[in-house]
């Protein structure tokens, strides 16, 4: 986010592929924000580009381009940049080299991408000094008075220490930060450490591979970048925890106080520095500590993988409570459809009219990706299951519009029809649904049942009946759960 020289505040999004950039081009919960102004979007080589060319806007991000500071959330991104290894051993600073290659002997095609799969990765370690970074525009004393730090808090400790400083995500920050002339706030959030204690021992570090390359962010690196030139870090102190999240402010140096020599920066004194700047931030601070501290998005995460996972049949009033803390986020919604759509039709009427009142809140909130989740028809099914039927037809169709046609689907909605008692359109979806998949076995029965209704809908004793009869209830059991 940055604010131009017009003093408008915009929302950029960004990325590195040409398909990404696509997909939000004409993705249409971003078209308002396009049209209006307050979205942007731009292709950005975090490691390598210095500008960015606005689409929509046909504007230039460059730097000195932003009037107010920029504001960078960047969440798991910096896993997967460049990453410098460095180990401090019996009090030498060292540089990890790494050679890689083929666990096997001979590959047939070196380009073959199934090769990620069987790389073998060799290391060694030779001695450096700590004015190991040059040509960094500008930052080496920064580089280097961090490689410093590392190498004065572990020369005594007898194990060691193994280090990955985040040089790719520094860059990144740094052309980023030249954009509003080195005035930023930036949260971010992925794997990784910010305790330098959990660096110790002399170790490999570990390549995660799953279609790309990804290591640990050293986020305690990351702060002591920010606050060597100036600004201050805000790091959450839990340390079991799989996702860390990270504040930092960046500031011309001098700004809270004088310019910060090395031995103002060793030892505890780069934490004390952090802690006293970020007193000009009380907001900020408290905001972290809220949002952050007490209870953060890796808690979040651990409370429903642990209901979900720990639980076979959580209540139903525990399921909305996870919702409501969400802020009935639908993939937290997807997860526990099952629960939902089992017991919402039977539940006390409080409970289902809280429902009714949060459902609407997790399609406000719903962000199309992938088809794999059809938020849509999930919330369809939650309407048909409560009897609400006109609302069921209208995610059903939203389904269709957004996923595409699906024979579950058209069967779904001539339910609904049929409940509706408007036959002939229920008959329309059922042979939809049949045409679609003609070995589906519910629509061809359903289709000889709405033909055997309509030649005698003029029997009255024979009509669909309002009530929870036998036949109301054979309706609503034949809705298929899924479209698998």
């Amino acid at each position: 986010m940055c604010e131009f020289p017009l003093n408008k505040i915009v929302f950029v999004m960004t990325d590195f592929t040409e398909k990404n950039f696509t997909f939000w081009q004409s993705h249409k919960a971003l078209k308002k924000y396009f049209d209006n102004g307050q979205l942007d979007a731009g292709i950005f080589d975090a490691v390598q580009h210095k500008n960015i060319q606005l689409w929509k806007s046909g504007r230039t991000l460059s730097p000195g381009s932003c009037k107010n500071p920029i504001v960078v959330v960047a969440n798991y991104l910096f896993d997967t940049l460049y990453h410098d290894i460095f180990q401090v051993d019996q009090g030498l600073l060292k540089e990890g080299l790494v050679s890689v290659g083929s666990k096997h002997s001979e590959e047939a095609d070196p380009l073959d991408p199934e090769i990620i799969g069987r790389l073998d990765n060799r290391y060694k370690y030779v001695d450096i000094d700590s004015s190991y970074y040059v040509d960094e525009e500008g930052d080496e004393k920064h580089l280097n008075r961090i490689l410093k730090w590392y190498k004065e808090n572990f020369k005594s400790n007898t194990k060691g220490a193994s280090i990955l400083l985040p040089i790719g995500a520094l860059r990144a920050l740094r052309r980023l930060s030249f954009f509003s002339l080195g005035r930023a706030l930036v949260i971010s959030g992925d794997k990784g450490n910010n305790n330098p204690e959990q660096f110790v021992g002399l170790m490999d570090p570990h390549i995660a591979v799953h279609g790309s390359f990804s290591l640990m962010v050293n986020y305690h690196a990351i702060g002591a970048w920010f606050t060597s030139k100036g600004g201050f870090a805000l790091h959450n102190p839990q340390e079991e925890a799989s996702l860390k999240v990270s504040a930092f402010l960046l500031s011309p140096e001098g700004v809270f106080d004088s310019k910060v020599s090395d031995a103002d920066f060793m030892d505890e004194q780069l934490a004390k520095l952090d802690e006293s700047r970020a007193t000009f931030f009380p907001h900020l601070k408290q905001a972290f500590h809220d949002w952050v501290d007490q209870f953060g998005p890796n808690d979040f995460f651990v409370m429903q993988k642990s209901l979900k996972e720990d639980l076979t049949n959580p209540p139903l009033r525990t399921v909305v409570s996870m919702l409501k803390l969400g802020d009935w986020d639908p993939d937290v919604f997807f997860k526990f459809r099952d629960i939902i759509l089992t017991h919402a039709p039977t539940c006390g009427q409080k409970l289902r009219n809280d429902l009714c009142r949060g459902i609407p809140r997790v399609w406000s909130n719903y962000y199309i990706l992938d088809t794999d989740k059809d938020i849509a028809f999930e919330v369809g099914r939650f309407y048909y299951g409560i009897r609400d039927y006109q609302n069921a037809l209208w995610f059903y169709m939203e389904s269709t519009s957004s996923v595409g046609e699906h024979h579950v689907t058209y069967h779904n909605q001539g339910l609904c029809y049929y409940s509706l008692k408007d036959l002939p359109v229920a008959l329309e979806m059922f042979k939809k649904a049949y045409s679609m998949c003609p070995e589906y076995e519910k629509a061809r029965n359903w289709i000889e049942k709405v033909h055997h209704d309509m030649s005698i809908v003029t029997t009255p004793s024979l009509c669909l009946p309002r009530g929870g009869t036998g036949l109301q209830l054979h309706i609503e059991t034949d809705m298929e759960n899924s479209k698998q």
